[in-house]
């Protein structure tokens, strides 16, 4: 086996070993983390056999194996981005409406202060007079 081909499953192992501490510590979400356990397990497939990315490359029509590839991980990277974005979107909607929340919150705070205060002068004013 050429020193690539185990540099790169070497590399991919470490990586689905990495992804794999990060959930057992909770600093990855699983549905992060089932994306590049995927991508982990595809490089070392097509690490461990040798001509499978030369062969898939053949059967899509790639003249070679190397931009077969750059091709995936074009696509992988593009859902990667499509993933991220739409979790940023939902993120951006549930802080603005946290936001709403803590505004009318305080506006209810400060409603509840005034009253408070009313009462508090409304009582002194009574002790004061009898």
């Amino acid at each position: 086996m050429p020193e690539w081909r185990l540099l790169i499953i070497v590399l991919a192992v470490m990586v689905l070993i990495v992804v794999v501490e990060m959930m057992r510590r909770r600093k990855l979400r699983e549905k992060y983390a089932a994306m590049w356990l995927l991508v982990g397990v595809g490089v070392v497939v097509m690490g461990a056999v040798p001509g499978l990315p030369s062969w898939l490359a053949s059967l899509t029509g790639v003249e070679l194996a190397a931009n077969f590839l750059f091709a995936v991980a074009a696509v992988v990277l593009l859902f990667v981005v499509l993933q991220l974005s739409s979790e940023v979107g939902h993120l951006e909607e549930e802080v603005r409406t946290t936001v709403e929340e803590i505004a009318l919150l305080r506006c209810e705070l400060e409603d509840a202060k005034r009253e408070l205060d009313s009462r508090l002068t409304a009582a002194e004013d009574r002790l004061q007079r009898s």
